[in-house]
């Protein structure tokens, strides 16, 4: 592969790599140089990749790789934003719906935050960044099969923990909406 082919291929992808090692990492600097990591690795080994289809799913495999090596070396914390900000000007959205979407961004975050380091790359990967499963799998080194198992997996721990999130603040809601009702009726 030629420099010029390879730089075709990335300006695509640039962005999807950018976000993959963003969202896993806090300070933006350390994603800046994982990023910077990945490319080099990439252009240095483009001869190896033999099919310029699998151009996606080869670059986040190098970039998972990049940070199992950075987390290897340095444990940063987490970042928290794995998701994007809700803008509060966005119109459309009554100030109750807003509030009602930013509550249930913030259970799947919680959600997110429970589950393993690769569960929470599955689910980007196939759910939020929309890698196919084959792509996934490449990225993953492993089987398609196993690939969709540990996906359907992660979603279903997933699904569990958000349950757990938002049913504890669902306790917490009924008792202080029973608390305002009580008051209202000793009135």
């Amino acid at each position: 592969m030629t420099g010029d082919t390879f730089e075709t291929l990335l300006a695509p992808n640039l962005p999807l790599v950018r976000r993959f090692v963003q969202t896993r990492l806090k300070a933006s600097d350390h994603a800046d140089d994982i990023i910077q990591q990945t490319l080099l690795h990439a252009f240095a080994h483009r001869d190896q990749l033999r099919a310029s289809s699998k151009f996606k799913s080869w670059l986040c495999s190098i970039a998972m790789n990049e940070v199992r090596t950075f987390f290897r070396f340095d444990r940063p914390t987490l970042s928290l934003d794995e998701f994007p900000h809700i803008d509060s000007r966005d119109s459309g959205l009554s100030p109750l719906a807003r509030v009602e979407q930013m509550e249930r961004l913030e259970w799947l975050q919680a959600g997110m935050e429970k589950l393993s380091e690769r569960d929470r790359a599955a689910i980007r990967l196939r759910d939020f960044e929309g890698l196919s499963l084959t792509e996934t799998a490449e990225a993953f080194e492993s089987s398609e099969a196993a690939t969709k198992s540990s996906h359907f997996r992660a979603r279903k721990r997933l699904a569990s923990a958000v349950r757990s999130a938002c049913g504890a603040q669902g306790i917490e809601r009924r008792r202080a909406g029973e608390a305002a009702q009580t008051s209202r009726v000793s009135q």
